[in-house]
Parts: structure tokens; C-alpha cells; sequence
């Protein structure tokens, strides 16, 4: 029963992520979660990487990643819910850990987070309406960010910062992970935050199909830094 439920919850677009967390839990289904994920706080306070034989990892029905925080231990979320994006029409995908903590990406690139320590990525509005990664190997568009700041005393909101934005096709290299071995493309991308004059750099690796199978982001300048190795991909039905 539970193997089926989490196979949706994987594959399967749901109408909210509350109902799929409402569906783990009273399915009795949460243990099983947790066995296989690490919380947020085991991986930022020192706790040792979460690492997951092949079989296992080859056997679980759902699509997952491996996540590490700021240099901290390796975690693994898994997908919970993919829906459509209906203002870029990009597929989200939310992956989430055992204490509910979320990463939201759009082809590759998180453009939300919550329950992150300290930093939040609130919401990114972009004005490129195509893929990231077109076939044209440099590319250049305007961004917004929104970020929230919240602690045990206080809790703030940082709108509004607007972004250039630029994206250059680099080596070509191969990856292994616990899973595959693939030929990738290196993106990077600069984000230059125009009111802060500060830059940060993101990096993508990117399949032969198409897809980003590794990255390390940026939430902000001097905010949290996320790699994610998507170990099973989520594909689309």
C-alpha cells in the first residue's frame, strides 16, 4: 500500500503537497519515509552523510536526490509533488526531506525553498521565457528574487531585488553518481543583484537529454549554498 502511495507521490503530479503529506502520514507511511531520509538538521550540524546502496536506491518507486547544505552532510529528499508552473509553463518539482523542509525546481533551478535554516528563498520571477539552457551557448535576461530571513526571535521579508542575469555553456565532462554515469555540458551562471552590487555564481551540469543532473546554487550572496545530485529522475507521462 505504501510503495503505491509514494510511486504517485513520485511520477505522478498531485493537487497540493499538503495532500501528499496528509496521504504519507495517514497511509501509515511516515516511518517509512523517514528511514530514508536524513532531516535538514542532521545534514547542517554535522551529523554524517546519508549514503544509500545501489539496490536500494534502484528499488525505491519514487524520484529522489542527494542534497548537501552549506558544505554539510549529504541528505536525501524525494519528490513529492510535480505540477505545472501556470505562468512559465515549466513542470516544478518539489523535493522534500523528512522534517518537511522543500526545495522547488524549474529545470534544474531552485526558485523556491522552505524550512531552510536562516535563508529562504521566498520566490523568482525570471523575464526569459524559453529554456535556461537554450542552444545559443550565452544568453542574458533580467530576474527578481524574493528572500525571507527567519530565526527563533525574528522574521523578515527582503522583496523586490532585481537581477541580471547571464548564462555561458562551458566543458563537457563525465559524471558518476550512485546510479549512473553520464556525458554532462557545464553551464554557469552569473547573477549580478543590481541594488547589493554583489554577483553569485551558479553551476549546472546538464545530460545529453537535456536535463540538469547536478548543480550548486546560490539562495543569495552570503546565503545558503545547495548542491543537489538528482539520483532518479523525475520523467514526465
Amino acid at each position: 500500500m505504501c510503495q503505491t502511495l509514494v510511486r504517485s507521490l513520485g511520477y505522478l503530479a498531485r493537487p497540493s503537497y499538503l495532500t501528499a503529506l496528509f496521504i504519507l502520514t495517514t497511509a501509515g507511511c511516515s516511518q517509512q519515509f523517514s528511514d530514508v531520509n536524513a532531516t535538514l538538521k542532521e545534514g547542517i550540524y554535522g551529523f554524517q552523510d546519508i549514503e544509500m546502496t545501489q539496490e536500494h536506491l534502484a528499488n525505491l518507486p519514487y524520484a529522489s536526490t542527494y542534497v548537501r547544505i552549506n558544505g554539510g552532510a549529504q541528505i536525501f529528499m524525494v519528490l513529492a509533488l510535480a505540477e505545472k508552473n501556470t505562468q512559465t509553463g515549466v513542470t516544478q518539482l518539489k523535493w522534500v526531506s523528512a522534517d518537511k523542509a522543500m526545495i522547488v525546481t524549474e529545470d534544474g533551478r531552485i526558485t523556491k525553498t522552505l524550512r531552510l535554516p536562516i535563508y529562504n528563498l521566498a520566490g523568482l520571477t525570471s523575464s526569459f521565457s524559453d529554456s535556461y539552457f537554450s542552444a545559443t551557448t550565452n544568453q542574458q535576461w533580467q530576474a527578481t528574487y524574493d528572500w525571507d530571513k527567519s530565526d527563533y526571535l525574528d522574521k523578515r521579508y527582503h522583496y523586490g531585488f532585481d537581477a541580471q542575469v547571464s548564462m555561458t555553456e562551458h566543458d563537457t565532462s563525465t559524471l558518476t553518481s550512485a546510479l549512473w554515469t553520464k556525458n554532462v555540458t557545464q553551464w554557469q551562471e552569473q547573477v549580478y543583484f543590481t541594488q547589493l552590487d554583489q554577483t553569485i555564481t551558479n553551476q549546472y551540469w546538464r545530460d545529453e537529454q537535456g536535463m540538469v543532473v547536478k548543480s550548486l546554487q546560490y539562495l543569495g550572496p552570503d546565503m545558503n549554498k545547495i548542491e543537489m545530485e538528482i539520483l532518479k529522475p523525475y520523467l514526465e507521462r
